[in-house]
Order: structure tokens, then sequence, then C-alpha cells
């Protein structure tokens, strides 16, 4: 990438991959058929459509008044019963893989012997735990196996009792989601007391989307309780990817340019709406006409001490853009980041490493000695589709630096370089397999 200079741009931002998979299921599992307007089209929200048809939903994708619309023609909670051993491939996308886990417990079992569902994925993915989401499944009454701790997951159906039980979410949040998410088809209603939750908004936004779907949640006391009631078909308009955001967000801070995202209202429950706030305490300006939110970067950034349990992803975001500040910044609170795409605290320190910045780990977090970065290097983002876009804002400015596996952003953002090319960031793509 060749430095830009200040970036000054206004774009839109995809639509949310969190809100799109979470509508999709509910969808899927609905009586009726839901309309979803301005869903996300990309690799996760691919693997969710795929393994939820094979479940027995249907999905229609087509424009309305020129909007994409996927029109979901829900199961009523009465899933496909395989005729033989079914495997879903969630790919690289956590959330399919632990939702889908929890959804394949409601499957009616199968004639004669043998395993229903098996829910599994690329390398990458199954090396993520799923362990206390199959131990809470089984106290709900769920038929279901992993690979000590890990997938693939196999379920042999027969639905969920429903009652108490209590979760560990300290690896991730998705497994109190997963079990919130098929309550609704529990035989009872399910208590679900959660410990070491470290990202409570993305809970939060999971019992919103099923609110929305006409489920009965309520959260009191750290517990959640759902009614067995099943979701009804909706309309719902899926809003602007506030993690995508924050990218672009990202390379007006690095450059000292500006950049408006054009639909981004306030109220979003993701947790990485918050990001631009953090982006004021390290120099920059915001500002918001409605729902168009504009970040403007200062000359230079000012370090942080940052507690980012709530957004964990954009660890990212804020280590690269911390190694363009003068000082010393600490991140805190993401022990949970060496279980994603990459362990993204390690990754992070010798990428950053690369470009002459002074990084220490730490168990749940990265203190950095911002020099000024330089280069030539060559960024390794690990086919870690949020490293690519985060070392993309460094490279917008500073020269001399390579991003290789920029095809990864397809996992959630697949127009990242073409917005990027819009705004006026100047790239060469060179020969060779991306």
């Amino acid at each position: 990438m060749l430095p830009a200079g200040p970036v000054r741009a206004r774009l839109r931002a995809p639509a949310s991959k969190s809100v799109t998979n979470r509508a999709l299921l509910c969808a899927a599992l609905a009586d009726g058929t839901s309309l979803l307007r301005d869903p996300l089209d990309s690799d996760d929200s691919q693997a969710m459509r795929a393994a939820l048809t094979a479940l027995g939903a249907g999905i229609q994708a087509g424009p309305v008044d020129g909007i994409p619309v996927w029109r979901v023609c829900g199961t009523a909670g009465r899933l496909a019963v395989p005729a033989a051993p079914l495997e879903l491939d969630a790919r690289t996308s956590g959330t399919t893989m632990r939702f889908l886990t929890a959804v394949a417990t409601l499957v009616p079992p199968g004639a004669g012997a043998g395993p229903a569902v098996t829910v599994t994925g690329r390398p990458g993915l199954l090396a993520r735990p799923i362990g206390p989401l199959v131990a809470a499944l089984r106290a709900l009454g769920a038929a279901i196996t992993d690979q000590n701790g890990y997938p693939p997951v196999t379920a042999v159906g027969g639905g969920l009792d429903g009652g108490q039980v209590t979760l560990n979410a300290a690896a991730s949040s998705q497994f109190a989601s997963a079990v919130l998410l098929a309550a609704p088809y529990a035989r009872r209603p399910v208590e679900l007391r959660v410990t070491s939750l470290g990202a409570p908004a993305y809970v939060a936004l999971t019992a919103q989307v099923m609110r929305d779907f006409g489920a009965a949640v309520i959260h009191g006391e750290g517990v959640w309780r759902v009614e067995a009631r099943p979701y009804q078909a909706r309309e719902v308009a899926v809003e602007y990817d506030a993690s995508a955001a924050a990218h672009l967000f990202a390379v007006a801070a690095a450059t000292g340019g500006e950049v408006t995202v054009t639909n981004a209202p306030a109220g979003s429950w993701q947790p990485d709406a918050q990001l631009p706030a953090l982006l004021e305490a390290m120099g920059c300006t915001v500002r918001r006409d409605g729902a168009a939110l504009t970040v403007c970067g200062p000359e230079r950034l000012d370090p942080v001490d940052a507690d980012l349990a709530a957004m964990p992803d954009q660890v990212t975001t804020v280590a690269v853009l911390a190694a363009l500040a003068h000082g010393r910044s600490r991140l805190r609170g993401v022990a949970v980041a060496r279980g994603h795409e990459t362990d993204r605290l390690a990754a992070l320190a010798t990428e950053l490493g690369k470009l002459g910045a002074e990084v220490t780990e730490l168990p749940d977090g990265l203190v950095i000695d911002s020099r000024e970065p330089r280069g030539p290097a060559r960024i390794d983002p690990h086919d870690d589709h949020r490293l690519a876009m985060a070392f993309a804002a460094l490279a917008a400015r500073v020269p001399g630096v390579t991003i290789e596996q920029p095809g990864c952003v397809a996992k959630t953002y697949p127009g990242f370089w073409d917005d990027l090319a819009r705004a006026g960031v100047h790239f060469r793509r060179e020969r060779g397999p991306a």
C-alpha cells in the first residue's frame, strides 16, 4: 500500500455480521416467512445460510425496491430430520459454529442408529473451544458430544428439556448467545446463569434480536430467563456493522484525515459502536449528524490505557493506532482474543515488531511503547480479517507496508479494499495467490 496523506471520504458501512447471523437463525426457526432487509452477504453469513437451508429453512435472495432482501421461510421449530448423517460446515465462522451447535440439538431424532447432525469447519475453527457450551446444552437435556472440548460437535437430536443451567463464558460470549437462541424451543423455560462473561453487550444484542422475533427474554441479577415460546416471522432491517465501521474510522485516525460513515445511527446494541469514544481519548474529533458519524484524526495520536473487555474484537484496531501514538499504551481485558481466528495478541506483537514497535505481551493484553513505525515490512494477518483491516490503517500512513492474504477480509467485509480505494487509499496488488 502507498501512504495516502489525510484521507477524506464518506462511505456506507456494510450490514452487521452479528445482527445478520442472529436474525437469520431466528427467522429460520420462526413460524412464517420473514424478510431481512439489507443483510450482510459475506463468508460467515453464507456459511449460516447454507447450514440453515440444510436444516429445512427456505432462503431466497433478491432486491425489493432496490434494497437486498433475504426472504426466509421458517421451519416453525420443526427442523428437517436427516435421512443420513448430516454435516454442517461453519467454514471459519465462530458465531455460525457455536450457534449451530445449539440449534442442532433441536433436530428430531432420526430413524435408526447413527448421528443426526455434525457441526464442523476449517482447521482454524476446530481449534476454538466449544466445551462449556456443550456442557450447558447437556445440562438442559441435549444428546450431544464434542472432541475433548473442541469441534466437531455431533447432536443426535431430540430437543432440549429446559430448566436451570450455569455456563462459564470466559472463552466466548457466543456460548451464552447460542443457548439463548435455541431456548425458545425447549420444552419448558430456560434459566441461564452466566459466569466470567467478558463481552456482555453481545449477549444483550442477541436478546434484543430474539425479542424482535417475539421471544420472551428477561435479564436480571445475572440470570437470563427465556420462555418456551417460539419465534414469529418478522420484517427486520439489518443495521450497519459497527466493527467494520471501526476499521474505516481507523484510517481517518491514522492519517489525520476525516471519514464519515453515513449509515451509523445512534443507539446500536453492538459493543464496537463504542470505539469512536475511545478514538476521542486518543485525540480524534467525533461528530454526529443524524445517522452520519464522522471521525477526524489528529496530527499525532495520544497513547491510551484502555480496558477493551467489552469490545475485544477492537484490540487489533486500537493496537495498530497505539503504534502511531507518542508514548506508552496499555490494552487489557482481552485474554479472549487469544482464542479468536488466531492468537491476536501474539500476532499483533509479532507484526508490529516488524515495524519497529516495542510490544510486550500480557496474559490479557498488550503494552505498546510507540516509536515512529517504519517500513518496509510484510504483514502476515494470519488469515484473520480483523488483523488485515487493522493494518490497512497503518499502511495508509507508513511507506513500504505490504499486507499478505488480502482476501481474508471477505469473512465479514468483502468490499473493504474497494471502499478504501474509493476513499483515495492507493495500493498495488501483487501477482500470485491472494
